[in-house]
């Protein structure tokens, strides 16, 4: 639903709620099935990122402990956010493209029009229906470039996410091992760091459905050249508040994935090392 309403322009959901989309989703695309188009690359990512973020995290941070506490979370909560995203960059990619666009049971409009209405490209391009699909057509299109598309504001936007999101977690758990005091800070974390670096997102999220769905070779319409274009254009076409569409399931989807992560990630670590002792 986040990722429908970061691409969508606001002319085509003037006054359609989280609710709606997420209605209109499961109505018009498969039933209750079609919310998860997209999970076994999410999963895929998630457990390479969540295993060398927080292997990297803990031993940057060991190499910087002379260093204040919080720059210490913040450089090391950056650099292990930075190495995770390029790490397990392209399954995001294919996060994106599946759920950019569901497989319609009645014949649909290309995906352009999901882009802007109204203006249609020369070739339809269809959703990819398998993982091979999305990595075949994305290879012929662009090339392993393709797989990185969107890379610089997915940069831009972990440096500060990560950084934040470990620095108040470190403050908020200072000399706490509990599995609860990691779950409320992970939640806190993570909603505060969300809220401030989501716009960057919302940029990656447009460059990366461009690079499987766009038809480059159109007369119509110039494909977005870079992440500053992108978000030129998204401000200038769409007005500044549509870089935060979506962000409410977003910041909820996040307090919820960070608050179980850090308190999962707290739990196992307390029972290994209870276990090595």
């Amino acid at each position: 639903v986040r990722i429908r309403r970061q691409l969508a322009p606001r002319v085509q959901y003037p006054a359609e709620s989280v609710w709606g989309t997420w209605k209109k989703v499961i109505e018009t695309e498969g039933g209750i099935a079609a919310l998860y188009r997209g999970n076994t690359a999410a999963i895929l990512l998630w457990i390479g990122y969540a295993a060398t973020q927080f292997a990297v995290y803990h031993r940057i941070k060991d190499s910087v402990a002379s260093q204040p506490s919080w720059v210490a979370s913040f450089g090391a909560g950056a650099g292990a956010g930075v190495i995770a995203t390029l790490t397990t960059y392209p399954f995001d990619v294919c996060r994106t493209t599946f759920a950019a666009k569901g497989i319609q049971k009645t014949p649909s409009l290309p995906f352009s029009s999901l882009v802007e209405p109204g203006i249609h490209f020369r070739k339809k391009v269809e959703p990819p229906a398998t993982l091979r699909a999305f990595v075949v057509h994305l290879y012929q299109q662009e090339g392993v470039r393709g797989f990185y598309a969107g890379m610089t504001p997915a940069i831009a936007q972990i440096i500060p996410y990560m950084g934040l999101n470990f620095c108040i977690y470190d403050a908020l758990t200072r000399d706490k091992n509990s599995v609860t005091a990691s779950a409320y800070a992970g939640s806190i974390s993570g909603a505060i760091s969300k809220l401030i670096v989501y716009p960057a997102d919302t940029v990656k999220r447009r460059l990366q459905a461009q690079a499987f769905f766009l038809n480059q070779d159109s007369a119509f319409r110039t494909p977005y050249a870079g992440m500053v274009d992108c978000a030129k254009r998204i401000a200038s076409e769409e007005g500044l508040p549509a870089v935060y569409r979506g962000v409410v399931p977003s910041v909820l989807k996040t307090m919820i994935a960070s608050s179980l992560s850090f308190a999962l990630f707290r739990g196992t670590k307390n029972v290994l090392e209870a276990t090595v002792r």
